[in-house]
């Protein structure tokens, strides 16, 4: 196959060269400096905390409940501030699954409540009513006739939540009625597999420029590449194989969101965190092969990084990665259930 027609990141300018091969190793040394996956425990009866996300560090956690790929089941909820399902709610996106799904979710008492759809909600995608006509008959009449309550449904778009600031009793004349604000931008798009919905060709960029630069919470289907895609396979070298997107990935590099949202890779399930740092973005684009990021670019952002750390000028924030999906995947045997993250 032409090597322009392979998915990203495999469609690269150019092969990788010997030096990379040998480079490779040290890569997967850096890389394994910090945390990539974990298995949250079931329920989670600890929330992860995340860094540095409030100007008055003693301001209490807003939590932020994650689920998804939910498939129809309706599991137990923790309670939270903010719940956030990133899609697939349903297992053949038919009117009464999604509608089930949505009285589930409204019952349930977060005070805010965010969905975007997955792959196999194709109800919601407008596109598939010239796609399978055979599949979903009137959708654009059923689609009108859902009941959303309370849900906050996002489609390729923002919505800035507030959350009024709990305090005690002798703080009140000092605080009452402030609040904090977090900005979510959700989208469903999801690289293609078969025909569902919300779909693009694996090489197309859909994402470069397209998340504002001031989000908090990026809620998506789709994953990036190398962090919550881990499921345990791996390529006919031994490397674990990249299902997510390069370009998505990239992307949450350029934005910096404090916490990504998303599922599709069942036996990906758990948490990984991207360090916004000139090593995590050498190893990261030496794994990806990105053509920018070869190894004498590799070797030059490291030594930066430790001059930058001496100098306090690298930044250590973090995003966390969230892969919420709730379905079972092949890899995996364990229970799962939803991922509660603390903002502090």
């Amino acid at each position: 196959m032409n090597n322009h027609l392979l998915p990203f990141p495999y469609n690269q300018s150019h092969p990788p060269t010997w030096l990379d091969h040998v480079v490779r190793p040290l890569s997967n040394i850096l890389l394994s400096r910090w945390p990539r996956q974990s298995k949250p425990e079931n329920p989670l009866v600890t929330p992860i905390p995340l860094q540095n996300t409030s100007d008055s560090p003693s301001d209490p956690p807003i939590r932020i409940i994650c689920i998804s790929d939910t498939h129809n089941a309706t599991p137990s909820l923790p309670p939270g501030d903010i719940l956030i399902h990133a899609g697939d709610l349903t297992a053949k996106g038919t009117f009464d699954e999604i509608q089930a799904q949505l009285r589930w979710l409204s019952s349930q008492p977060h005070r805010h409540k965010i969905v975007i759809a997955g792959n196999h909600d194709i109800l919601l995608d407008e596109d598939c009513d010239a796609k399978f006509v055979t599949r979903l008959e009137d959708g654009v009449h059923q689609r009108k006739n859902l009941d959303w309550v309370d849900i906050q449904y996002l489609q390729d778009e923002a919505i800035t939540v507030s959350i009024p600031i709990q305090i005690t009793d002798d703080e009140i004349s000092q605080q009452q009625g402030q609040v904090r604000k977090i900005k979510i931008y959700g989208s469903p798009s999801t690289p293609e597999c078969g025909t569902w919905a919300f779909q693009y060709p694996a090489i197309r960029d859909v994402w470069t420029g397209r998340v504002p630069d001031d989000t908090d919470i990026l809620v998506v289907h789709g994953l990036p590449a190398l962090y919550g895609d881990c499921d345990g396979e791996t390529e006919t070298s031994g490397e674990v194989r990249v299902k997510g997107d390069g370009y998505l990935l990239r992307e949450i590099w350029r934005v910096r969101p404090k916490m990504v949202v998303c599922g599709h890779i069942h036996g990906a399930f758990g948490v990984s965190v991207v360090r916004h740092d000139r090593v995590q973005d050498a190893v990261d684009g030496l794994r990806m092969r990105w053509p920018e990021h070869g190894v004498l670019g590799a070797l030059q952002r490291v030594f930066w990084s430790g001059i930058g750390t001496v100098r306090g000028v690298d930044s250590l924030k973090e995003t966390v990665v969230v892969n919420a999906a709730f379905a079972g995947g092949a890899f995996e045997t364990e229970d799962k259930g939803a991922i509660a993250i603390d903002f502090r």
